[in-house]
């Protein structure tokens, strides 16, 4: 390992976002060969020892990658009813998961990552990062659904948070419709567009919190740079901000993580995963290719931000285009 400053250390032990570290280490809770280091940038080698309120932490080898799902692809590690899943599509992508699902032919982001600490905290059923899609719908967009879905759509489940919502194109006998939400609910883009008389005839996530699809084609992916990492965990650190008060869970063992985590930035209350999360095989065992209960579930149920049909066109800035006159 390469000398690096502390405060990167601790980030790639999985203790947080560069910020979070930075205050972990000033107030004194991080020692380097049993010494108190204050200093964020000291650098750390190979030989030294850090340890956090006296337990030792290490970097793990944490993968956070981009992929922008195609059509056809189920949004799973394993599942013998489809020809290819999303671990597929990427090198060495079967130590991975993917944060959250989409449906079969439901096209947009999704990360993959070995960081169960991360992916916990952005799964939260009610305080997820926010998601937008770029949705083709039946019939006439009118102002009264658009101040609807803005205020919030009652579904059986519950009244949904207001949604950001924006007319793109309307045609003859489809709309084109940008929705941005901040929950992870069920199929919930379908359903509250379904409300309000606006069936789903395609569907692309085209925005995933601060990581957008912009130059990344169909069924192609990239490895998160640090500065986009460091930005999902900062919106990790909010949520788990907003429910301060809440259980999320312990932070989910993904595959090829160790069953003994470093302590996490925040340290969750015990109790369950969150909607979407399902536990995954002990690293030292191969994963399996037979799909478990939770995983076939969440299969047939698809992503709990919402889910439908889509092969929406991209332009060269990464937008869907409008639907042609007619269709």
């Amino acid at each position: 390992m390469n000398p690096m400053n502390l405060v990167v250390y601790l980030a790639r032990a999985g203790l947080g976002s560069r910020r979070s570290c930075d205050d972990l280490i000033k107030s004194g809770a991080v020692t380097v060969n049993g010494e108190p280091v204050t200093f964020p940038r000291h650098k750390v080698g190979e030989s030294d020892v850090v340890a956090v309120d006296g337990a030792v932490v290490e970097p793990r080898d944490l993968r956070y990658v981009l992929l922008n799902k195609p059509r056809g692809v189920a949004s799973t590690r394993s599942d013998p009813h489809a020809e290819r899943v999303v671990v597929d599509l990427v090198p060495n992508g079967r130590v991975l998961f993917p944060v959250g699902r989409l449906d079969l032919d439901t096209t947009g982001l999704l990360i993959l990552t070995n960081d169960g600490a991360l992916a916990n905290r952005l799964l939260h059923p009610r305080y997820g990062v926010p998601r937008t899609y770029v949705a083709r719908v039946r019939g006439k967009v009118t102002r009264r659904a658009l101040a609807a879905l803005r205020a919030g759509i009652e579904l059986e489940d519950g009244l949904t948070s207001p949604a950001e919502v924006d007319l793109k194109k309307q045609s003859q006998k489809t709309a084109l419709v940008e929705i941005t939400i901040h929950e992870g609910r069920k199929r919930q883009v379908r359903r509250m567009l379904s409300t309000v008389g606006l069936p789903v005839e395609e569907l692309h996530r085209r925005r995933l919190g601060p990581l957008t699809d912009k130059g990344l084609d169909k069924g192609a992916f990239r490895e998160l740079n640090g500065d986009e990492v460091d930005a999902l965990r900062r919106a990790s650190e909010q949520i788990q901000g907003a429910i301060a008060e809440e259980s999320i869970g312990d932070p989910v063992p993904l595959a090829a993580e160790p069953v003994a985590a470093p302590r996490p930035a925040v340290e969750p209350e015990p109790g369950q995963p969150p909607d979407g999360v399902e536990p995954v095989p002990d690293p030292g065992v191969p994963p399996s290719d037979e799909p478990g209960p939770a995983e076939s579930r969440a299969n047939e149920r698809g992503d709990a931000d919402g889910s439908e049909p889509a092969d929406l066109p991209t332009d060269e800035a990464g937008a869907a285009s409008a639907p042609a006159p007619g269709a």
